[in-house]
């Protein structure tokens, strides 16, 4: 599709607002709405953003020692005409995914969205094509008269009665993607209090973070209007399950699946050996907040350990199926990554294990590995994956494998962000301090 091809489709939709949205090194949502009058400028020469934007956390500080600042100039938001869809539920506004710019039409080094193009065009060089599904859970929330935050509902998992008691908001989340051209597989209640799971169908990369981010905000704005509050933080209780991101991955040469074997093939052995090898430095780009490390706990059924088994959803990477519907599940992101940052290392980790032959180890297939002892582990030489953010980043920091597809300015000014995040989170006092501190000290 072409801007023009972009311009008649507005037309027909009736599209009055456009929003062109960028996605910060935190994975936050950025953009700004261009009106109809301003819509051929706007898809032929894009809209201008400050560098600056880039070096933010999500408390709006800007991090130590960030090569962007007020005078480092602009970044051009182009849209990717291929990436439009109408948003139902807002009658005349269309969103469109945009590519960073310089200000003179060349690639811009800091956008993650071209870094995951450009992963995927090195595995189409190699003749294999790459499919994803993202699986993303959520939980809905009620503010109390008090301003805390309760589940909306205590239903179990899997049940009848957790879809029903919700059955507006989630036929209407399903009905509008499907309006929006992105076809959910399926949504059920997960385990946890008002927790539910997703699944959008199977695309190439760029466009399963695409719909994956749409799906987000459709998700927490129909949630919005149900006077709900749908959030996909990793553990927003100590007492409840936590929200993970499980990557789906496929790979194929024509109609031919590179995976299929018993229970993969050699080459889907070395792409699990590659995640297996990577897994620590993937943990900074794939769980990149504090909070992403009160989810990652041994057996909680989000991974802790780095083993793989096939069906088991304990292991760090799980193989769902075998022979010809064979694909591998990455299972330690959650959803405050930025998920072109975290899929361009994550197909980079799986090609290294491509190019080095490298070996996953012992099928945990039969084992519950979150439940086993320090000497068990060792016996097997299974480890760790990090235990706290700081330690990841400090992994993704130091892996080239990771870092080179990303750029020096994408990896770099990521880890400052992150890191200004958890400078922030150090020097926090938290209610659990004061309640076991204050007066017994």
């Amino acid at each position: 599709m072409t801007p023009s091809d972009l311009r008649s489709r507005l037309r027909a939709d009736s599209i009055r607002h456009l929003w062109i949205v960028y996605h910060d090194y935190n994975g936050r949502a950025c953009a700004k709405t261009v009106p109809a009058s301003k819509f051929a400028d706007a898809l032929e020469r894009g809209i201008v953003f400050a560098r600056a934007n880039l070096d933010f956390a999500l408390n709006d500080h800007m991090a130590e020692g960030a090569i962007f600042q007020a005078q480092t100039g602009d970044f051009l938001a182009v849209p990717d005409p291929t990436s439009y869809r109408p948003l139902p539920h807002l009658p005349g506004v269309g969103i469109v995914h945009a590519f960073m710019l310089n200000e003179d039409g060349t690639p811009f080094d800091g956008c993650p969205r071209a870094a995951l193009r450009r992963m995927v065009e090195r595995c189409s060089q190699r003749d294999m094509r790459i499919t994803l599904a993202l699986e993303a859970e959520f939980a809905l929330y009620r503010k109390t008269e008090t301003g805390d935050y309760e589940p909306a509902s205590a239903d179990g998992m899997f049940t009848v009665a957790g879809l029903s008691r919700h059955a507006p908001l989630m036929l209407e989340i399903v009905e509008t993607l499907e309006t929006m051209g992105i076809s959910v597989e399926q949504l059920g209640k997960e385990y946890g209090p008002s927790q539910f799971e997703f699944t959008v169908r199977y695309s190439d990369p760029l466009t399963a973070a695409d719909e994956y981010l749409i799906t987000k905000l459709v998700v927490k704005a129909l949630a919005t209007k149900h006077g709900m509050i749908a959030s996909y933080m990793p553990k927003a209780f100590d007492h409840l399950p936590g929200c993970g991101l499980h990557v789906h991955l496929g790979l194929w040469r024509g109609d031919h699946n590179l995976l299929a074997g018993d229970p993969l093939s050699p080459l889907g052995l070395n792409v699990v050996g590659g995640l297996l090898a990577h897994a620590r430095g993937l943990n900074g780009v794939g769980a990149p907040t504090v909070n992403s490390y009160k989810r990652l706990l041994p057996g909680s059924w989000a991974p802790a350990h780095i083993a793989w088994g096939v069906g088991n959803r304990g292991t760090l990477v799980r193989v769902p199926d075998s022979h010809q519907r064979a694909r591998i599940e990455y299972r330690a992101g959650d959803c405050t990554c930025n998920p072109y940052i975290y899929l361009t290392a994550l197909l980079a980790a799986s090609l290294d294990g491509i190019d080095r032959q490298l070996d996953p180890g012992e099928n945990m297939h039969a084992d519950d590995v979150g439940h086993m002892d320090a000497d068990a582990l060792a016996a097997r030489g299974i480890d760790f994956l990090p235990r706290d953010l700081e330690t990841a980043l400090s992994a993704f920091e130091s892996d080239l494998t990771l870092t080179a597809p990303l750029s020096p300015v994408i990896a770099a000014e990521f880890v400052k962000v992150k890191r200004l995040e958890l400078a922030a989170y150090q020097l926090a006092v938290h209610p659990w301090e004061r309640a076991l501190y204050l007066e017994i000290t």
